[in-house]
Protein backbone atom coordinates (compact mmCIF):
# COMPACT_ATOMS: atom_id res chain seq x y z
CA UNK A 1 0.00 0.00 0.00
CA UNK A 2 1.11 4.02 -0.93
CA UNK A 3 0.54 6.39 1.00
CA UNK A 4 0.75 10.06 -0.45
CA UNK A 5 -1.25 12.35 1.62
CA UNK A 6 -0.03 15.03 3.97
CA UNK A 7 -2.85 16.37 5.41
CA UNK A 8 -3.96 15.32 8.90
CA UNK A 9 -6.91 13.27 8.75
CA UNK A 10 -7.48 13.20 12.59
CA UNK A 11 -7.22 16.85 13.38
CA UNK A 12 -9.97 17.59 10.27
CA UNK A 13 -12.77 14.38 11.87
CA UNK A 14 -12.12 16.57 15.06
CA UNK A 15 -12.52 20.03 13.71
CA UNK A 16 -15.75 18.97 11.91
CA UNK A 17 -14.35 19.67 8.41
CA UNK A 18 -14.39 15.97 7.40
CA UNK A 19 -16.64 12.99 8.31
CA UNK A 20 -15.16 9.85 8.62
CA UNK A 21 -17.27 7.71 6.18
CA UNK A 22 -14.66 4.90 6.41
CA UNK A 23 -15.95 3.63 9.97
CA UNK A 24 -19.65 3.31 7.98
CA UNK A 25 -17.63 0.70 5.36
CA UNK A 26 -16.04 -0.82 8.04
CA UNK A 27 -19.27 -1.62 9.44
CA UNK A 28 -20.74 -2.19 6.04
CA UNK A 29 -18.20 -5.29 5.31
CA UNK A 30 -19.93 -7.13 8.27
CA UNK A 31 -23.07 -7.21 5.88
CA UNK A 32 -21.37 -7.70 2.37
CA UNK A 33 -22.38 -10.81 0.98
CA UNK A 34 -22.00 -12.48 -2.62
CA UNK A 35 -25.38 -10.98 -3.74
CA UNK A 36 -24.81 -7.31 -3.24
CA UNK A 37 -21.18 -8.12 -4.99
CA UNK A 38 -23.05 -9.79 -7.80
CA UNK A 39 -25.28 -6.47 -7.52
CA UNK A 40 -22.04 -4.24 -7.75
CA UNK A 41 -20.77 -6.19 -11.18
CA UNK A 42 -24.37 -6.10 -12.62
CA UNK A 43 -23.98 -1.82 -11.75
CA UNK A 44 -20.78 -1.72 -13.74
CA UNK A 45 -21.89 -3.94 -16.71
CA UNK A 46 -24.87 -1.35 -17.31
CA UNK A 47 -23.08 1.83 -17.04
CA UNK A 48 -20.54 0.54 -19.34
CA UNK A 49 -22.62 -1.02 -21.41
CA UNK A 50 -20.57 -4.07 -21.92
CA UNK A 51 -20.62 -7.44 -20.36
CA UNK A 52 -16.57 -7.49 -18.54
CA UNK A 53 -14.16 -5.12 -18.03
CA UNK A 54 -11.56 -7.60 -19.76
CA UNK A 55 -8.47 -5.52 -21.40
CA UNK A 56 -9.50 -2.64 -19.64
CA UNK A 57 -7.41 -0.83 -16.50
CA UNK A 58 -10.10 0.75 -13.47
CA UNK A 59 -9.00 3.83 -11.46
CA UNK A 60 -10.96 3.67 -8.51
CA UNK A 61 -11.27 7.59 -7.11
CA UNK A 62 -12.11 7.34 -2.96
CA UNK A 63 -12.79 3.65 -3.23
CA UNK A 64 -15.12 3.41 0.29
CA UNK A 65 -15.69 0.31 0.63
CA UNK A 66 -13.45 -1.35 -2.17
CA UNK A 67 -16.51 -2.85 -3.41
CA UNK A 68 -16.79 -1.50 -6.99
CA UNK A 69 -13.14 -2.40 -7.53
CA UNK A 70 -13.41 -5.62 -6.34
CA UNK A 71 -16.43 -5.75 -9.16
CA UNK A 72 -14.22 -3.98 -11.75
CA UNK A 73 -11.28 -6.85 -10.85
CA UNK A 74 -13.94 -9.57 -11.20
CA UNK A 75 -15.24 -8.39 -14.31
CA UNK A 76 -11.80 -9.12 -15.62
CA UNK A 77 -10.20 -6.03 -15.57
CA UNK A 78 -6.44 -5.42 -16.62
CA UNK A 79 -5.32 -3.26 -14.12
CA UNK A 80 -7.66 -2.10 -10.48
CA UNK A 81 -6.23 1.14 -8.76
CA UNK A 82 -7.75 2.02 -6.00
CA UNK A 83 -7.64 5.29 -3.47
CA UNK A 84 -9.17 7.24 -0.68
CA UNK A 85 -7.99 9.66 1.68
CA UNK A 86 -9.65 8.22 4.39
CA UNK A 87 -7.33 5.06 6.28
CA UNK A 88 -10.51 3.09 7.44
CA UNK A 89 -11.60 3.22 3.65
CA UNK A 90 -8.01 1.89 2.80
CA UNK A 91 -8.19 -0.57 5.33
CA UNK A 92 -11.66 -2.05 4.13
CA UNK A 93 -10.83 -2.21 0.47
CA UNK A 94 -7.63 -4.15 1.54
CA UNK A 95 -9.92 -6.39 3.07
CA UNK A 96 -11.73 -6.23 0.36
CA UNK A 97 -9.19 -7.51 -1.83
CA UNK A 98 -7.63 -10.05 0.84
CA UNK A 99 -10.70 -11.98 1.07
CA UNK A 100 -12.23 -11.89 -2.44
CA UNK A 101 -9.38 -11.31 -4.38
CA UNK A 102 -7.83 -14.19 -6.47
CA UNK A 103 -4.32 -14.56 -7.05
CA UNK A 104 -2.40 -12.84 -9.59
CA UNK A 105 -5.12 -9.77 -9.28
CA UNK A 106 -3.23 -6.37 -10.50
CA UNK A 107 -5.26 -4.52 -7.94
CA UNK A 108 -3.39 -1.86 -6.36
CA UNK A 109 -4.47 0.23 -3.04
CA UNK A 110 -3.26 3.37 -1.69
CA UNK A 111 -4.09 6.07 0.49
CA UNK A 112 -4.07 9.61 -1.23
CA UNK A 113 -6.34 12.82 -2.16
CA UNK A 114 -8.05 13.48 -5.20
CA UNK A 115 -6.36 17.18 -4.32
CA UNK A 116 -3.15 15.83 -4.86
CA UNK A 117 -2.55 16.77 -8.47
CA UNK A 118 1.06 15.51 -8.85
CA UNK A 119 -0.06 11.57 -6.93
CA UNK A 120 -3.25 11.26 -9.33
CA UNK A 121 -0.94 12.12 -12.37
CA UNK A 122 1.64 9.83 -11.12
CA UNK A 123 -0.80 7.11 -11.76
CA UNK A 124 -1.32 7.60 -15.83
CA UNK A 125 -3.52 6.85 -17.73
CA UNK A 126 -6.85 4.79 -17.50
CA UNK A 127 -9.67 3.21 -19.74
CA UNK A 128 -12.62 4.12 -16.89
CA UNK A 129 -12.26 6.57 -13.99
CA UNK A 130 -14.76 6.04 -11.39
CA UNK A 131 -15.67 8.55 -8.42
CA UNK A 132 -19.45 7.72 -7.33
CA UNK A 133 -19.98 10.32 -4.14
CA UNK A 134 -16.68 10.98 -3.63
CA UNK A 135 -15.58 14.62 -4.98
CA UNK A 136 -17.98 16.85 -3.63
CA UNK A 137 -16.60 15.86 -0.30
CA UNK A 138 -12.90 16.92 -0.93
CA UNK A 139 -13.28 20.68 0.31
CA UNK A 140 -12.61 21.80 -3.24
CA UNK A 141 -14.72 19.88 -5.90
CA UNK A 142 -13.63 21.57 -9.19
CA UNK A 143 -9.63 20.99 -8.36
CA UNK A 144 -10.55 17.33 -7.88
CA UNK A 145 -12.73 16.72 -10.64
CA UNK A 146 -9.56 18.34 -12.86
CA UNK A 147 -7.46 16.01 -11.66
CA UNK A 148 -9.77 12.75 -11.77
CA UNK A 149 -10.21 14.15 -15.68
CA UNK A 150 -7.19 13.78 -16.61
CA UNK A 151 -7.16 10.23 -15.29
CA UNK A 152 -8.62 9.25 -18.25
CA UNK A 153 -7.23 7.67 -21.67
CA UNK A 154 -7.76 8.40 -25.01
CA UNK A 155 -11.27 7.13 -25.48
CA UNK A 156 -11.54 6.28 -21.95
CA UNK A 157 -14.49 7.22 -19.49
CA UNK A 158 -15.75 8.95 -16.58
CA UNK A 159 -18.09 8.11 -14.08
CA UNK A 160 -19.10 10.72 -11.02
CA UNK A 161 -21.75 11.56 -9.33
CA UNK A 162 -21.81 14.45 -7.13
CA UNK A 163 -24.32 16.53 -5.27
CA UNK A 164 -26.04 19.10 -6.78
CA UNK A 165 -26.50 22.60 -5.18
CA UNK A 166 -29.59 23.38 -3.35
CA UNK A 167 -29.07 26.94 -2.03
CA UNK A 168 -30.65 27.28 1.63
CA UNK A 169 -31.13 23.22 1.73
CA UNK A 170 -27.27 22.65 1.01
CA UNK A 171 -26.09 25.02 3.52
CA UNK A 172 -28.40 24.06 6.36
CA UNK A 173 -27.46 20.25 5.60
CA UNK A 174 -23.47 21.32 5.29
CA UNK A 175 -24.39 23.04 8.81
CA UNK A 176 -25.29 19.81 10.06
CA UNK A 177 -22.72 17.67 9.28
CA UNK A 178 -20.42 19.91 10.40
CA UNK A 179 -22.28 19.86 13.88
CA UNK A 180 -22.71 15.91 13.65
CA UNK A 181 -19.12 15.68 13.23
CA UNK A 182 -17.81 18.04 16.32
CA UNK A 183 -20.45 16.61 18.73
CA UNK A 184 -19.33 13.76 21.51
CA UNK A 185 -20.55 10.26 20.59
CA UNK A 186 -22.92 10.14 23.03
CA UNK A 187 -24.90 13.28 21.81
CA UNK A 188 -25.09 12.14 18.21
CA UNK A 189 -27.73 9.25 18.10
CA UNK A 190 -30.14 12.20 19.65
CA UNK A 191 -29.04 14.74 16.68
CA UNK A 192 -29.61 12.15 13.96
CA UNK A 193 -33.24 11.38 15.24
CA UNK A 194 -33.81 14.77 15.72
CA UNK A 195 -33.39 15.86 12.04
CA UNK A 196 -34.41 12.35 10.53
CA UNK A 197 -37.20 11.49 12.87
CA UNK A 198 -38.56 15.20 14.22
CA UNK A 199 -42.12 13.09 14.85
CA UNK A 200 -39.96 10.87 17.35
CA UNK A 201 -39.91 13.32 19.97
CA UNK A 202 -43.06 14.52 20.36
Amino acid sequence: MVTSTSRDFAAEVQSGERFAFGENWSRFLTVLDEERIAEARVSLREMLGRDDLAGLSFLDVGSGSGLFSLAAAQLGAERVHSFDDDPSSVGCTLELKRRYASAGTRWEVARASALDADYVESLGRFDVVYSWGVLHHTGDMWAALANVTRAVGAGGRLFIAIYNDQGARSSIWRAIKRLYNTLPEPARLPLVLAVSCPWCWR
